[in-house]
């Protein structure tokens, strides 16, 4: 009941990735955190007694807040990856029996946490995104467990302890993180989607604000919010409009990126569109890019980072509209 209670109030509590506060904390948990793993040695059994529910509640609240970002930032099966292995991590740091395996656990969840941080904490303050941050953040993330298992060493004189209970764990959550990311399947925080969707026009008023026209819904489709089920006429256009969350100082480019669904052959994807992109909006940066050379069936709309990471997509379809010109009936969204 706490672990659900503390989940749901950092997911209320921490609203901006790019909050000043949230980093300086944040920062300040990694820094006790490694403080108290080097007394787990050198005070030995009496460390965790004292300090052991203070180690776990700071690992706890971080996962709770890295859980959050790669959720926002991650898109399709990513998204419910991430979720799934970050929720397992949060209940490894709570259940007794993992506790009982030592600083093994620990400096997994710690290694984690570390290149969590840093891996948007660069971008945050650099005001762009690009791969060699994310090398850079790992690279900082290597040197904290170093200098844990020198200490280690300097007290046990046991090399094969220090490998087995702080290097080997923390090399080897690094290892997994890079691989992630170079199969591109690591969540492009701190860039996350907020919108998207599909629609027959978009126009920008004089007082900023978007006008999204699209079809109007059936009464048996109240949920239906876009053009997802595209009915296209000669001459019409496919609209994709969409937000982006980017933090504050940030200006970079995101690309929008077609596909067509070829029967036997997947998904065929088209040349990306560059869109530059101006952090710091509470609701998001707004964009939209159309197509005009479209043909009926399966087509998905993707927003990506410059180094090619998917930030998120909409699936839709096509189909020619055979309906009479009056029968058309349209409504306007204003965003």
């Amino acid at each position: 009941m706490f672990f659900a209670a503390g989940f749901i109030f950092d997911s209320v509590m921490i609203r901006r990735i790019d909050d000043a506060v949230v980093l300086i904390q944040q920062g300040a948990y990694l820094i006790v955190i490694g403080v108290v793993l080097a007394g787990l040695v050198v005070w030995n059994k009496r460390m965790p007694t004292l300090l052991g529910p203070l180690l776990h509640f700071m690992l706890g609240t971080l996962l709770n807040a890295y859980a959050l970002f790669y959720f926002k930032s991650a898109s399709g099966w990513t998204a419910l990856l991430f979720l799934v292995v970050i929720a397992g991590l949060l209940l490894v740091n709570e259940l007794p029996t993992f506790r009982r395996l030592g600083p093994v656990v620990v400096y997994a969840l710690y290694s984690f946490c570390l290149t969590s941080y840093f891996a948007y904490l660069y971008p945050v303050l650099l005001g762009r995104l690009r791969s060699w941050m994310f090398l850079l953040a790992v690279a900082t993330a290597l040197v904290p467990p170093l200098l844990l298992g020198r200490v280690h060493f300097r007290v046990t004189a046991d090399r094969r302890r220090v490998l087995r209970h702080a290097l080997l764990p923390s090399f080897g959550v690094q290892a997994a993180l890079l691989t992630l990311f170079l199969l591109r399947w690591l969540p492009p925080v701190p860039l996350s989607l907020l919108e998207i969707g599909i629609y027959h026009g978009v126009t920008r008023d004089a007082s900023g604000s978007y006008q999204l026209s699209r079809q109007a819904a059936p009464w048996w489709k109240p949920w239906a919010s876009d053009d997802a089920d595209f009915q296209a006429r000669a001459g019409d256009r496919v609209y994709c409009f969409f937000r982006v969350f980017a933090p504050v100082r940030f200006e970079d480019d995101v690309r929008v990126r077609w596909s067509y669904r070829e029967p036997g052959r997947g998904w065929l994807p088209s040349d990306a569109v560059p869109i530059a992109v101006r952090g710091g909006r509470e609701r998001g940066f707004a964009g939209y890019t159309y197509k005009q050379n479209w043909r009926s069936g399966q087509w998905r709309v993707a927003v990506e980072t410059a180094d090619g990471r998917e930030i998120g997509r909409r699936e839709f379809s096509v189909r020619e509209d055979t309906e009479p010109l009056t029968n058309r009936a349209m409504t306007t969204d204003i965003r």
